[in-house]
């Protein structure tokens, strides 16, 4: 298969920029570490099958080699890296094959959350989610795409939470978390989408929409807010699993 090309048509920061602002953040070193290598990733500063050495990354980063370990580790959890013997760890990639199956776990997934949460007792979880909505906000006025692809996983998971789904989280996060690598890497619309978008206002309103009484709704609601989201970010991803999939319920 070969190998996608970035087609990114914004702007993209440079690794040192996504770095910058560590110290800012606070917190356990190694958890920076991973953020940092994370969003490099992510954004394709760090690319499919490169080399990630431990012993360069501490020097770059003024810790030791454990902290770098414990980061790694975190990373390949996620799938973002592969830690194998002699090749020491190399970052990963997500192909169109795995996104688009990816895509369609998480449908199922969701559209199962979607039917529960609508006639949920939603009230001890709501204070959790209208958080995240807004933080959701704020990231959007510092057009933070990290951020908000943190917080929208966030966001889904804690439907999930919501919907008595626990154990569906992990799953549900891992599939989350690689198609926005796949979005994020190959953005086939100008960064002005995400300007216009609101994803705060329609996370809202998707909440509402599924916290209204009616399952089969719901269940329409999420199906056509994933279709939307992947149709105006990554057409090809789009078309790759078949704008039917997400119709389909309609048929029953």
């Amino acid at each position: 298969m070969k190998r996608r090309e970035n087609m990114s048509t914004g702007p993209k920061p440079a690794l040192s920029e996504l770095t910058a602002d560590l110290p800012n953040l606070g917190g356990k070193k190694s958890d920076l570490i991973y953020i940092a290598l994370k969003r490099a990733i992510l954004f394709r500063q760090l690319l499919p099958d490169q080399q990630l050495l431990e012993q360069d990354l501490a020097g770059r980063f003024g810790c030791s080699q454990g902290t770098i370990r414990e980061a790694l580790l975190r990373l390949d959890d996620d799938g973002l890296v592969k830690r194998s013997g002699y090749r020491g760890t190399r970052v990963t990639e997500t192909s169109l094959e795995e996104a688009v199956e990816m895509v369609r776990i998480r449908l199922s997934i969701e559209r199962g959350v979607a039917r529960k949460i609508a006639t949920a007792d939603f009230s001890q979880h709501q204070d959790k989610i209208d958080g995240v909505i807004r933080q959701m906000a704020e990231a959007h006025k510092q057009d933070d795409l990290y951020r908000s692809s943190e917080l929208d996983r966030a966001f889904h998971c804690s439907l999930a939470s919501a919907a008595d789904m626990d154990l569906l989280s992990p799953l549900l996060l891992r599939c989350a978390l690689h198609i926005h690598r796949f979005t994020l890497s190959s953005v086939e619309v100008p960064r002005r989408f995400y300007q216009e978008a609101g994803v705060d206002v329609e996370h809202r309103a998707l909440l509402e929409e599924l916290t209204c009484g009616d399952p089969d709704h719901a269940e329409h609601a999420i199906s056509d807010h994933l279709a939307h989201v992947l149709s105006r970010w990554t057409p090809s991803l789009y078309q790759a699993v078949g704008p039917s999939v997400f119709n389909d319920l309609r048929k029953r």
